[in-house]
């Protein structure tokens, strides 16, 4: 039953945005998921990982439009946080039932 109700709702990619940044940038990054949900309207979700030297953050919405991704993106353009850091965007279809 839950794979009939689901085959019924119109289909909307999850977006998955990561970048390299350093981990004390954690609780602005954090603020910065707020900020997202408050103007934006789509909760999202921060992950990190620590690879070697290396932080990769990742900020993952589900269900999320292509207006709401840009949206995301555009803000993230005027984010201090954001000044030295190459954000990577990808969105992907769950095909799975």
């Amino acid at each position: 039953m839950v794979f009939a109700s689901r085959c019924l709702k119109p289909a909307m990619p999850d977006a998955f945005i990561w970048y390299h940044g350093d981990e004390s940038l954690e609780t602005e990054l954090l603020h910065w998921m707020v900020t997202v949900e408050q103007q934006v309207g789509v909760h999202g979700k921060l992950y990190r990982r620590k690879k070697g030297d290396t932080t990769t953050f990742m900020e993952a919405y589900r269900d999320v439009s292509s207006a709401a991704i840009q949206r995301i993106e555009k803000m993230a353009l005027h984010q201090a946080v954001f000044a030295n850091v190459n954000r990577c965007c990808e969105s992907f279809m769950e095909i799975s039932p």
